[in-house]
């Protein structure tokens, strides 16, 4: 052992004549005990301390300390397995990592471990740090067919854990995960020129590719790296009132930068992808590919199938909602009608649903962006569906808006579009003047209700969308193409809608309570219509 071994020993309080066993046995013993918080004045922090001082790495035992270490969150924990890595037998290193992964995998199996069960955090931490020595001891192996037989074993064994363990990370513990794997997808690489691994290099390289992927598709919730929020406020800077960007995202985006330059390491090539997207993780790839990929006009019915099944299982979301979104606002993007319907099927439900307020502000921008994009005909008909939509009457009122949004595009078309467009004819009215212009249910004003329904009403919200809707319409539509202005269209609105929300918003000013917020709202929306009726017919009078 190292001539400062008795230096090393009092540095521990240790007797400084131990044999080489037993001190071995005692360091093992003292990890032990700072590891699991048992009372001793060493730490772990201290333990690594005094081996990097006096060169003692030859005291540490790997086959012992290893399986002690990797659960443990201390300070000096990782320092010390690293210690072994750099320092102890390689095959020794190999064989506790060995060890770890069939403890773990009895874990997950379900099997009952003398009554010990570990911590969530601990089971991917030591995941994390299995994979870590790995990396850090692949240089000092000795190449030879056993050891790549070995290593497919072992990224096997990698990739189901990982799938197990994923669920169970934290947001930094994810990122780890993914930095860890990419940095072992590298130091495996170094091995693609030595003759020993010829033969089996090909399916090693196969083996770290599936690896990778995994990790970051069952990782991809921890990345975190808020692409959709920061791409919508430099895109729009007055999106948002609070930026939706989260505190920590370029952490995500380097664990990301790792895995991209992994993916470049077994690629031979440029970080971006080469090929058509296929799976998850090219979704991943993509989104987070530095500089940003070229995107070409189809990237769309290419990528089409992934982000539904993205947006669906919430899994890389945060990708696909930033993917969706940069497609959607380059100018040369192509929008078949089919692509746009079954987007606009999904979107929506996540603008009714999701419990984010910057992803439902954020899915329903992109829900104005697929229907600026597709004819007239299926964006009327998408819109028809949405105002009445049944499963999500949260999206009716904004549905509204994006209806509104259409009509006001349509009217200001040159004559010759204008005259072909249905948003800018009288079909607007056959095709949403039952929805718009009658309360849901029809008898919702003359039902009593008390506050708090009105307060929580939806419908409030929808007919003070409605209402909106009108009077833009009664302003904007000088030329009458919709039909709006005719004084039979005015009648029929009045009867079916505006007379019967009179006779109730009468009941709710004049009650002694002070009428909601929602309920001024209304009666403001009234009164802007009936300044825009009379001058309507204060100019035909005038004729």
């Amino acid at each position: 052992m190292s001539s400062q071994k008795p230096a090393f020993l009092q540095a521990l309080k240790l007797s400084a004549d131990l044999s080489d066993d037993d001190c071995t046995q005692s360091i093992t013993d003292l990890i032990g005990l700072a590891a699991r918080e048992q009372a001793s004045s060493i730490s772990l922090r201290d333990i690594h301390d005094a081996v990097d001082r006096y060169k003692c790495a030859e005291c540490l035992n790997p086959l012992d300390i290893i399986q002690i270490l990797l659960p443990s969150h201390h300070d000096g924990a990782d320092e010390l397995m690293r210690d072994c890595a750099l320092y102890s037998s390689p095959k020794e290193v190999v064989l506790a990592v060995q060890t770890a992964i069939e403890l773990l995998q009895q874990h997950f199996n379900g099997a009952d471990l003398d009554g010990e069960t570990d911590e969530p955090t601990s089971l991917v931490h030591s995941l994390t740090g299995m994979v870590s020595l790995c990396t850090a001891v692949i240089p000092r192996l000795k190449l030879g067919k056993r050891t790549a037989q070995e290593w497919c074993s072992l990224l096997s064994d990698f990739k189901s854990l990982v799938t197990y363990a994923s669920p169970l990370a934290t947001r930094d513990e994810g990122r780890s995960l993914i930095s860890e794997v990419a940095h072992l997808v590298k130091a495996l690489m170094a091995w693609k020129t030595a003759p020993a691994t010829a033969n089996d290099f090909p399916q090693i390289k196969v083996l770290l590719c599936s690896l990778l992927d995994t990790t970051v598709v069952s990782c991809a919730s921890s990345i975190q790296a808020s692409l959709a929020a920061r791409v919508v406020e430099s895109y729009s800077p007055r999106f948002s009132v609070r930026s939706a960007v989260k505190e920590g995202w370029q952490d995500g985006e380097k664990a990301m930068l790792d895995a991209q330059d992994a993916l470049a390491a077994l690629s031979g090539s440029s970080r971006t992808i080469a090929h058509k997207p296929e799976s998850p993780s090219d979704l991943v790839y993509l989104a987070h590919s530095t500089p940003p990929a070229t995107l070409s006009p189809t990237i769309l019915s290419e990528l089409h199938p992934l982000l539904l099944v993205s947006l669906q299982m919430n899994v890389a979301f945060d990708e696909s909602l930033f993917l969706l979104f940069r497609i959607l606002t380059q100018e040369n993007t192509s929008m078949p009608p089919e692509i746009g319907e079954s987007l606009c099927t999904v979107l929506p439900a996540l603008a009714s649903t999701h419990l984010d307020p910057f992803i439902r502000q954020f899915t329903l921008r992109l829900v104005s962006l697929i229907l600026s994009r597709l004819p007239s005909i299926p964006r009327l008909e998408i819109l028809r569906k949405l105002t009445a939509d049944e499963d999500f009457p949260q999206i009716r009122g904004p549905a509204i808006g994006l209806l509104k949004e259409a009509v006001l595009e349509a009217l200001t078309l040159p004559a010759d579009y204008a005259d072909s467009n249905p948003f800018a004819s009288q079909h607007v009215f056959r095709a949403f003047g039952n929805v718009l212009f009658k309360t849901d249910p029809p008898d919702f004003f003359a039902a009593t209700k008390t506050r708090e329904e009105l307060e929580s009403s939806l419908e409030l919200l929808r007919i003070s969308d409605c209402l909106s809707f009108y009077y833009v319409l009664l302003q904007r539509d000088r030329e009458n193409k919709t039909g709006v202005r005719d004084a039979d269209q005015i009648t029929n609105v009045e009867s079916s809608f505006l007379q019967p929300l009179r006779q109730s918003l009468d009941e709710q000013l004049t009650s002694e309570e002070e009428p909601l917020m929602a309920v001024l709202s209304l009666q403001l929306g009234l009164d802007r219509i009936d300044d825009a009726i009379r001058a309507i017919d204060s100019a035909r009078m005038q004729r």
